[in-house]
């Protein structure tokens, strides 16, 4: 295998480049900028073509390629800029206050714990000067006795605000998370909702979420386990938003969670379902482009049915390239497909490539690919069953360790059972996708077959016993991963290292592994020696209760009263984990309910409540606060507030 077999894998990573190039330094160049640009890198191109010519030499060998990743990189710059709403003089960011917005409800409602929440593609709004149209989509938080439906005209008012940033230094960044999806505007309006109308003509991918809707009533009337369900409307309609604490965390800690988000593997199943009736190749030239034809329908269908995760969305690509391919009597390179299937959901959106789904799918795609046949080649079982055992078992460590590194940056977790629950969790996931299916498609034609529901129901009440099973086990999982981006692709690298000098017998990749391993060795060094090791102390911003931590170069400690498990989790943790400390010890405190005194490790006293600190006696202190980017640095004072965010105090 040669990466030059592989053309479309140069064009993607270029590319891309160009796409994170512009996440990177934003809009600096215009539109006619960039097509000026274009133009001249053409010219460039066409004129070192000409004098080859001329001189019936091929010369200037290396020029041709640069200019040609040049054009490629520079396309995905003007892609990505083009993509970008914030660059529209009609979005929401450029019009002032708004006073008021008519919208269209592009989604079914979601529940939350206190209101139910939407999304609105804005069409007009109302400002100081009038009526006007208007762009942008805006996240609503409603309390409506009557859900919104896809294609339902609604007049809001009041000013939609922008996503706020965290508070919290390393907390989850929903605002840059939403950002990436084109949102940057938020509104909780109770009930101040006028309904209008409804669109003359619904998109194509309403009409699927009427439908998911639709299923999803249909398994409430069907199932009658809680758990069944929860399941069942994840797996089979990508539903994830009804899971539960207690089947969530099970799946988490069994290495089974992506089982529950429908992606590549679903389609695939639906895809190699079909092909074990008719093998396309031994059917006539016009049968197999009309059952191909109807594979790829079904395939698309049930990717708008589940909600087009970017996984669902790349295997659904990949799969109809494949099929264009057979109808042709053709076997593609399926690392080409693969290309091609990024290049194309890149054109439909340039920043699909920040998504995690999107990450994961390819990183696990790739990684079954190359190491998956050099796992299973390590062992062949003469028995049929055992060599089916192995083959999913190579199959999960060969996702496992192309995914390791992505999933311990983004999740900080490893399931140490994934090999044995994987082994329990696919063929049972498949059972059920066998059955689901059937069972969708009677239940959209009105048809209701009960024991086929009956025998859903009992195959997911299998499957979740031994998610749970191994849920209970011990250390079935582990906490705490913390890596750095850099940390990240030299594991990549070690991995591709190892694998040429293990499989490809290419031994100067020896020393190439041995570097990388040298270069994580140095990068933990300095993560601890070029730590700044002054006296500092972090108040954290929440909801209710106190939290703070003190860290100096000898000592790590921590102090939290009535702060809920939630905010614990998502707002203190993250920071507490990127500082890796070898032990955070409690901090001595005394006080009541609503105020403690806390008393650091350095001699001084800290009076804190919800919302802020005071330093108990004189000292020199350097205030700074967490805008959501930064810290920010505070005036001189004895009394620090958490409300903007969190406070950092540096002991002089």
């Amino acid at each position: 295998m040669q990466f030059n077999e592989f053309p479309f894998l140069r064009y993607v990573l270029f590319f891309m480049a160009g796409i994170v190039g512009y996440s990177v330094i934003g809009s600096m160049l215009s539109s006619m900028s960039l097509w000026a640009v274009i133009v001249v890198v053409l010219l460039i191109y066409l004129g070192f073509a000409i004098v080859n010519g001329k001189n019936k030499r091929y010369r200037f060998r290396a020029v041709f390629p640069v200019l040609a990743y040049l054009l490629l990189v520079i396309g995905g710059y003007t892609f990505a800029s083009r993509k970008d709403v914030t660059t529209h003089d009609d979005h929401l960011l450029h019009l002032g206050e708004v006073q008021g917005y008519m919208g269209e409800v592009l989604s079914l409602d979601e529940a939350k714990p206190s209101t139910y929440a939407n999304e609105l593609a804005v069409r007009y709004v109302q400002t100081d000067v009038g009526y006007q149209k208007a762009s942008g989509k805006v996240l609503i938080y409603h309390r409506l006795d009557d859900a919104l439906q896809p294609g339902d005209m609604v007049w809001v008012a009041g000013t939609p605000q922008r996503i706020a940033p965290p508070k919290n230094p390393k907390a989850f960044d929903y605002r840059r998370f939403m950002a990436r999806k084109q949102v940057y505007h938020q509104h909780f309006i109770g009930d101040k909702v006028l309904r209008l109308g409804e669109v003359d003509k619904l998109s194509l991918y309403e009409p699927v979420l009427l439908a998911r809707k639709k299923l999803g009533r249909h398994l409430e009337g069907t199932f009658e386990d809680s758990h069944a369900l929860e399941v069942g409307k994840a797996l089979l309609l990508g539903q994830k938003a009804d899971l539960g604490e207690a089947v969530s965390e099970a799946y988490i800690t069994a290495g089974a969670m992506h089982v529950l988000a429908v992606s590549g593997l679903h389609v695939g199943m639906i895809y190699g379902f079909f092909l074990l009736f008719f093998k396309p190749s031994q059917l006539s030239r016009m049968k197999r482009v009309v059952y191909l034809t109807m594979v790829v329908l079904l395939i698309w269908m049930y990717s708008m049915l589940t909600g087009m995760s970017p996984s669902v969305m790349r295997a659904a690509t990949m799969f109809t390239v494949l099929s264009l391919a057979q109808m042709q009597s053709r076997s593609p390179s399926v690392f080409n497909t693969l290309a091609i299937s990024a290049l194309l959901l890149m054109l439909f959106n340039p920043f699909i490539i920040f998504e995690v789904g999107f990450q994961l799918s390819y990183a696990a795609m790739f990684g079954i690919l190359i190491l998956q046949p050099a796992i299973v080649s390590i062992w062949l079982p003469r028995n049929k069953v055992l060599y089916y055992l192995w083959e999913i078992t190579s199959v999960s460590i060969a996702a496992q360790l192309a995914t390791f590194p992505l999933s311990a940056y983004y999740f900080h977790v490893f399931p140490n059972y994934f090999l044995l629950s994987n082994l329990w969790v696919i063929p049972n996931a498949f059972l059920v996708m066998a059955v689901g299916l059937p069972f969708m498609l009677l239940s959209l034609a009105g048809w209701t077959w009960g024991p086929l529901g009956w025998l859903l129901e009992q195959l997911l009440k299998v499957m979740n016993s031994g998610v749970f099973l191994f849920d209970t086990l011990p250390y079935a999982q582990t906490d705490g991963i913390t890596l750095k981006v850099t940390t990240v692709f030299l594991l990549w690298g070690l991995m591709a290292c190892l694998y040429l000098v293990l499989v490809r017998r290419i031994k100067a990749f020896a020393y190439g592994a041995v570097l990388v391993i040298i270069g994580l060795i140095a990068g933990s060094w300095w993560s601890y020696f070029g730590r700044d090791h002054q006296e500092q102390l972090y108040v954290y911003s929440l909801r209710e209760g106190v939290a703070m931590d003190y860290h100096s170069r000898d000592f790590a400690g921590s102090f939290q009263q009535f702060v809920s498990e939630k905010d614990l989790d998502y707002q203190v943790v993250p920071h507490r984990m990127a500082h890796q400390p070898s032990a955070f010890l409690p901090m001595a405190f005394a006080g009541q309910e609503n105020e403690f005194l806390v008393f650091l490790p350095n001699g001084h006293v800290m009076k804190a409540r919800n919302g802020g600190v005071r330093l108990m006696e004189n000292t020199t202190v350097s205030a700074a606060f967490y805008d959501g980017d930064k810290w920010v640095k505070m005036n001189e004072t004895s009394e620090f507030y958490t409300k903007k965010g969190a406070v950092r105090l540096i002991f002089e």
